[in-house]
Protein backbone atom coordinates (compact mmCIF):
# COMPACT_ATOMS: atom_id res chain seq x y z
CA UNK A 1 0.00 0.00 0.00
CA UNK A 2 1.19 3.67 -0.23
CA UNK A 3 1.43 6.76 1.79
CA UNK A 4 -0.85 9.20 0.69
CA UNK A 5 0.19 12.37 -0.39
CA UNK A 6 -1.22 14.90 2.08
CA UNK A 7 -0.08 18.20 0.12
CA UNK A 8 -2.57 17.04 -2.54
CA UNK A 9 -5.24 15.88 -0.87
CA UNK A 10 -5.44 19.61 0.99
CA UNK A 11 -4.85 21.09 -2.26
CA UNK A 12 -8.31 19.52 -3.86
CA UNK A 13 -10.07 20.00 -0.53
CA UNK A 14 -9.10 23.60 -0.38
CA UNK A 15 -10.37 24.06 -3.63
CA UNK A 16 -12.92 22.33 -2.94
CA UNK A 17 -14.29 24.73 -0.02
CA UNK A 18 -13.13 27.38 -2.60
CA UNK A 19 -9.87 28.45 -1.80
CA UNK A 20 -8.15 30.39 -4.26
CA UNK A 21 -4.79 29.89 -2.70
CA UNK A 22 -5.38 26.26 -2.27
CA UNK A 23 -2.05 25.43 -3.54
CA UNK A 24 -0.08 27.23 -0.97
CA UNK A 25 -1.97 26.89 1.85
CA UNK A 26 -2.16 22.87 0.94
CA UNK A 27 1.18 22.63 1.10
CA UNK A 28 1.98 24.32 4.70
CA UNK A 29 -1.12 22.63 6.41
CA UNK A 30 0.38 19.05 4.90
CA UNK A 31 4.14 20.28 6.77
CA UNK A 32 2.15 21.51 9.79
CA UNK A 33 0.60 18.37 10.52
CA UNK A 34 3.96 16.35 9.63
CA UNK A 35 6.30 18.53 11.92
CA UNK A 36 3.15 18.21 14.75
CA UNK A 37 3.43 14.42 13.83
CA UNK A 38 7.49 14.04 14.27
CA UNK A 39 8.25 16.89 17.13
CA UNK A 40 5.26 16.45 19.41
CA UNK A 41 5.36 14.40 22.19
CA UNK A 42 3.96 11.05 21.97
CA UNK A 43 0.33 10.65 23.35
CA UNK A 44 -2.70 8.33 22.73
CA UNK A 45 -5.07 10.87 22.02
CA UNK A 46 -3.14 13.20 19.44
CA UNK A 47 -4.18 12.53 15.86
CA UNK A 48 -2.09 14.12 13.32
CA UNK A 49 -3.17 12.08 10.28
CA UNK A 50 -5.62 12.33 7.26
CA UNK A 51 -8.71 12.61 9.36
CA UNK A 52 -8.01 15.16 11.74
CA UNK A 53 -6.46 17.27 8.56
CA UNK A 54 -9.61 17.32 6.73
CA UNK A 55 -11.61 18.32 9.84
CA UNK A 56 -9.56 21.21 9.67
CA UNK A 57 -9.65 21.75 6.25
CA UNK A 58 -13.37 21.14 6.24
CA UNK A 59 -13.98 23.40 9.34
CA UNK A 60 -11.76 26.18 7.52
CA UNK A 61 -14.06 26.57 4.39
CA UNK A 62 -16.92 27.06 6.75
CA UNK A 63 -15.25 29.61 8.77
CA UNK A 64 -14.27 31.27 5.18
CA UNK A 65 -17.64 31.00 3.44
CA UNK A 66 -19.20 32.61 7.11
CA UNK A 67 -16.78 35.51 6.29
CA UNK A 68 -17.38 35.99 2.73
CA UNK A 69 -21.08 36.01 3.81
CA UNK A 70 -20.42 38.98 6.34
CA UNK A 71 -18.62 40.45 3.38
CA UNK A 72 -15.76 43.11 4.74
CA UNK A 73 -12.93 41.05 3.18
CA UNK A 74 -10.49 43.42 2.16
CA UNK A 75 -7.59 40.60 1.19
CA UNK A 76 -9.08 36.96 -0.14
CA UNK A 77 -5.67 36.31 0.18
CA UNK A 78 -5.51 37.22 4.43
CA UNK A 79 -8.95 36.26 4.80
CA UNK A 80 -8.29 32.69 3.50
CA UNK A 81 -4.85 31.66 5.68
CA UNK A 82 -7.04 33.53 8.69
CA UNK A 83 -9.70 30.97 8.42
CA UNK A 84 -7.32 28.40 8.27
CA UNK A 85 -5.13 29.44 11.35
CA UNK A 86 -8.69 29.87 13.13
CA UNK A 87 -9.56 26.16 12.13
CA UNK A 88 -6.11 24.61 13.21
CA UNK A 89 -6.55 26.90 16.11
CA UNK A 90 -10.26 25.44 17.18
CA UNK A 91 -9.50 22.03 16.22
CA UNK A 92 -6.07 21.36 17.88
CA UNK A 93 -5.31 23.59 20.37
CA UNK A 94 -7.64 22.24 23.04
CA UNK A 95 -6.16 18.08 22.61
CA UNK A 96 -2.81 20.00 22.96
CA UNK A 97 -0.93 19.00 26.98
CA UNK A 98 0.43 21.88 28.36
CA UNK A 99 3.99 21.06 27.66
CA UNK A 100 3.13 20.79 23.56
CA UNK A 101 0.90 24.18 23.57
CA UNK A 102 4.06 26.25 25.24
Amino acid sequence: MSKPDNELIAEVLLFAEGFRGARALGRKIASLFGLSRQLLTQQQHYDWGLRAMKTCLNTSGSLLAAARTAGGIEDDSAAEASALIQAIRVNTLSKLTAADAR
